[in-house]
């Protein structure tokens, strides 16, 4: 299922690039983004939703503040 920031449809894989830190050993480590316009997919390569990975999307602007948050300690 994917949350939307205004978007409707699925992202197609092609669109997406996988984490330089994700690798084969299962760890965990399999993340894959997607920007489009001013909206951000972001999915679980090992957890595919049908023909994309998106299943989180978010605006720019939105994941902006969280990854600020996180950094500055603000959210944990």
């Amino acid at each position: 299922m994917s949350h939307g920031a205004g978007t409707t449809g699925r992202w197609s894989r092609d669109l997406f690039r996988k984490s330089s830190r994700s690798n084969g050993s299962g760890n965990g480590n399999c993340v894959a983004v997607a920007v489009v316009g001013g909206d951000v997919a972001l999915g679980d390569t090992k957890s595919p939703v049908a023909d994309s990975y998106a299943s989180l999307r978010v605006s720019t602007a939105d994941l902006g503040a969280l990854v600020t948050g996180i950094k500055s300690g603000d959210l944990a």
